[in-house]
């Protein structure tokens, strides 16, 4: 079974959803249900394009939802494979509107499943597990 990382500092959760190769799951903690997304980045660096999980197969059943336009919104597109009443889309739509607020709700638990935000590498120390980052591809966030 694959362990996954809980991410509490709101810098790391926010750096890890821009890293451009990451895969965060999301938790209610209340109902308890979650939803994995694949997150990356498009070649012009401002627009990200969501995933989620729609399978069993965790490195290949995921389903388009939306994009993001880095710190304005998430949005649907023609290609999307969910429409706006979907539960992974709403349920990503509020974690990214916490993410503009600058805060995240402490009942929604945000967690990494150990490799690198950027490159997809297998994280190995405690910093970089804690962060989401490997230590060459840290140096490079926000560049």
């Amino acid at each position: 079974m694959k362990e996954y990382t809980r991410m509490d500092s709101f810098e790391d959760i926010k750096n890890f959803l821009y890293g451009g190769n990451s895969t965060i799951t999301l938790r209610s903690l209340q109902t308890g249900k979650h939803y994995t997304y694949k997150v990356s980045i498009s070649d012009n660096n401002e627009i990200f394009f969501v995933s989620v999980l729609s399978g069993s197969d965790n490195t290949i059943n995921y389903s388009y939802i939306g994009i993001i336009i880095k710190d304005k919104r998430f949005t649907l597109t023609k290609k999307s494979k969910v429409n706006a009443d979907s539960i992974s889309f709403k349920a990503f739509d509020y974690f990214y509107k916490q993410i503009l607020s600058g805060k995240i709700n402490n009942k929604l638990e945000v967690l990494h499943s150990g490799t690198c935000a950027k490159c997809g590498r297998k994280l190995t120390t405690p910093e970089s597990i804690r962060c989401g980052f490997g230590p060459i591809c840290k140096t490079k966030i926000n560049k």
